[in-house]
């Protein structure tokens, strides 16, 4: 089916190109800002690791990799948007074995109907050939990766806690969970693969209130050969274990860590960041299908991803790099012909944020922000402009449809 989709995206694009003549590799030059734009607003949060707002519930919650108990940094916003005050931290749980190893958040996501904040977490361990089975890597078997709190009055309560042992790989930089097009499965980064620096996704089903149940039967076993899927266990906060669905990615889809760097729901298949490409994950049918697109060309790297939420666009971002990717989507299912930037002087890094109201897209970098400019189509447009921030490298970022505001974590106020 995903051949068939891909063949067919890729026609349409092809038509459209030439019709329109877009350009398909060039260099932005980006404009320095002198000042940031009215529809930025900085939170003070430093070392920020992601972001994520909440406009049903007027909160914005931006988590921080610093090396104390102080992980997630909760906003109030009046009904402006403004998130003034000081914020309500919150501590990430950890095992007392583990101490004197820091934790830290690595990926946000609010449920979009329910009043549930998705957190993903990690933790200092050793490498990854010394964990799994590893006698070094013993005292990690019991740290739960996936935190789920409930929004009540402002205030965050933990209702769950699961993904731990020998299915997840320990002391990651990236990753972050994302949810189907109906939100009723949830997908979690950085599970084990085939070999220590290999990594899987796993896909927890979820009940009615949004928390994790045992994934289907159909899910855990399915026809397709293009994916091994084995069983294993998530084990909550309140002792019970839920199944969950573990995908190893196949060698030939660059299966290298990290994995779930960025999440795009579309109707007929969920999009997934990966190492040097993206992940098509079709779960239509019954089952899961799984189709690779690497990026173009001899480059390789970890890469995030994000997608308009209503233009047919997908965007890739290649870590630490100067080269930024637009692709068409349909349903999903990315065409093969992308946009190829340069963005000059750029060491781009982080998941990109679309910002549809301003027709642009911004993605972090080094003290610094990036707003790449797109057309009515979600295309990239050969415009670009820098701002300078107060932070190590910009990654906290998340912004409010309902405000049109871009909430970017600094280290201190200009």
């Amino acid at each position: 089916m995903i051949a068939l989709r891909l063949t067919a995206t890729l026609l349409l694009t092809l038509i459209t190109a030439r019709a329109e003549n877009l350009p398909r590799e060039f260099t932005i030059t980006p404009t320095q800002l002198a000042e940031a734009p009215a529809f930025l607003s900085k939170v003070v949060v430093p070392d920020a690791s992601c972001a994520a707002v909440s406009d049903a519930l007027s909160l914005v919650v931006v988590g921080r990799a610093g090396k104390d108990d102080r992980h997630l940094a909760v906003f109030r916003l009046d009904a402006q948007g403004r998130a003034g005050g000081e914020p309500t931290w919150i501590t990430l749980p950890k095992p007392e074995a583990l101490a004197a190893n820091f934790n830290y958040p690595l990926g946000l996501l609010f449920h979009p109907k329910l009043p549930l904040l998705y957190v993903w977490q990690d933790v200092d361990a050793s490498p990854v050939e010394k964990q799994g089975n590893h006698p070094e890597f013993a005292k990690h078997l019991e740290f739960d990766h996936l935190v789920i709190y409930e929004i009540k009055d402002g205030a965050l309560e933990m209702v769950h806690a699961s993904t731990r042992g020998t299915g997840f790989h320990c002391g990651q930089g990236a990753g972050t969970v994302g949810l189907d097009f109906d939100a009723k499965h949830l997908f979690v980064p950085n599970a084990t693969g085939e070999t220590p620096k290999e990594g899987g996704i796993g896909m927890f089903a979820l009940d009615g209130e949004g928390l994790p149940v045992d994934a289907p039967a159909e899910t855990i076993a399915p026809k397709s050969k293009t994916a091994t899927v084995q069983a294993r266990v998530g084990k909550d906060v309140n002792g019970k274990y839920n199944r969950l669905a573990v995908i190893p990615k196949s060698r030939r889809t660059n299966s290298l860590l990290p994995t779930g760097t960025g999440w795009f729901a579309a109707r007929e298949a969920l999009v997934m960041g990966g190492y040097s490409g993206c992940l098509v994950n079709d779960t239509q049918n019954g089952g899961l299908r799984q189709a690779w697109f690497h990026i173009p060309g001899d480059l390789v790297g970890p890469c995030a991803i994000a997608g308009h939420p209503t233009a047919p666009a997908l965007y890739i971002c290649l870590q630490d790099h100067t080269h930024f990717y637009q692709i068409a989507q349909t349903d999903g299912y990315p065409s093969l012909m992308p946009q190829v930037a340069t963005v000059t002087g750029a060491h781009m890094t982080g998941i990109p944020v679309v910002i549809p109201k301003r027709a642009c897209i911004a993605i972090g970098d080094t003290k610094s922000l990036h707003l790449l400019g797109l057309d009515a189509e979600g295309r990239l447009n050969g415009k670009g402009e820098r701002l300078k921030l107060e932070c190590g490298i910009a990654k906290g970022l998340a912004y409010s449809e309902k405000h049109d505001r871009l909430y970017v974590a600094v280290n201190k106020n200009d």
